[in-house]
């Protein structure tokens, strides 16, 4: 199998730095759900890590690509970001435009992001807050955290990706996190990812609780809901006003 081996670009993997207030839209939260401990999967240069950290959340980023120097990725960012707004430009019918207004108000989205990342990275590096690690075998032990995000990787990439790795990436997942949400649910070409219901089907038959919920947020036509898997033997999940 083909897979990307790293998030910030490497292997056709887009490195794509998302804020905190993006991340609880299109995961379905409000900060005051995040209790215990959060784990964001795939984080490349998002500054979900440092704004949340900020905000008092015990929070931890893991990702391939920060075994790469800051001037690699501020570098793999840049060449993104030319790539990215290229295609907008060209493509731009095929997006929601209602969340972000227009192309310059999403790439300053992405701008802020990096630069809140990189003001973090270099403290938060240093005391284990940014890990370098990659699905499907993460560096935790078994129901570290509370829960568990990975935006835009599972799914999206679901040529890229291949359905074992899927399986075994929500395996591990759900073995490191009480509960996992995943987002979003189609693939780069806006079609729905043909993986979603065999990983649902795989975790169901491993006890695993799956449900697909709509959340206020759709930039890809069409992606406007969340996959989340829990263990109800440990926890009940985060509902949608908020209770446990």
């Amino acid at each position: 199998m083909n897979r990307p081996t790293a998030r910030l670009g490497l292997a056709g993997v887009t490195p794509w730095g998302r804020r905190a207030y993006e991340y609880l839209a299109f995961f379905g939260l409000r900060a005051d759900q995040l209790q215990g401990t959060v784990l964001d999967c795939g984080a490349g240069p998002s500054s979900f890590t440092a704004e949340m950290t900020r905000a008092g959340v015990d929070v931890r980023a893991v990702d391939p690509g920060y075994r790469l120097s800051i001037p690699a990725m501020r570098r793999l960012l840049a060449a993104a970001e030319r790539q990215i707004g290229q295609a907008l430009a060209t493509e731009r019918d095929r997006f929601v435009w209602d969340f972000y207004g227009d192309i310059d108000g999403l790439l300053a989205a992405r701008r802020q992001a990096a630069d809140r990342f990189f003001s973090d990275y270099p403290q938060g590096r240093a005391t284990g807050r940014y890990i370098c690690g990659e699905l499907p075998r993460l560096p935790f032990p078994t129901s570290r955290f509370d829960l568990a995000l990975c935006s835009h990787l599972l799914f999206l990439y679901s040529r890229e990706l291949d359905l074992d790795f899927h399986l075994s990436a929500l395996s591990e997942l759900t073995r490191v996190a009480v509960e996992v949400r995943v987002f979003p649910m189609i693939s780069l070409d806006g079609t729905p990812s043909p993986h979603v219901d065999a990983c649902r089907q795989f975790l169901e038959r491993r006890n695993v609780r799956v449900a697909i919920e709509p959340v206020p947020f759709e930039f890809q036509r069409g992606a406007a809901h969340v996959f989340r898997a829990w263990r109800p033997a440990e926890s009940r999940p985060i509902r949608r006003d908020g209770t446990t």
